[in-house]
């Protein structure tokens, strides 16, 4: 089962919107700031999750498996909650 997080399906419905109505700039000031949030929320995810896959490559390669295990519950433990 493939799960959208919250703020992915909000940032969905908005750009369906903005389609709709003639693009972004036709979304109300209160909608720009909503998309604006989902932005910076998407963007927080990706990053830690990119910093910390990053760092569990660099503990598997240098064969730390109780620091690899470690990351590795850290990722699962956010990709959780993105479902």
């Amino acid at each position: 089962m493939v799960g959208i997080h919250s703020v992915h399906r909000r940032m969905a419905e908005l750009t369906l919107k903005a389609r709709a109505i003639g693009g972004y700039h036709m979304l109300s000031p209160l909608e720009k700031r909503e998309l604006e949030h989902c932005l910076k929320v998407n963007f927080d995810l990706v990053s830690n999750l990119d910093s910390l896959k990053s760092v569990a490559f660099v503990a598997y390669t240098t064969g730390d498996a109780e620091w690899h295990q470690e990351l590795c519950a850290k990722i699962e433990q956010i990709e959780a909650k993105l479902i």
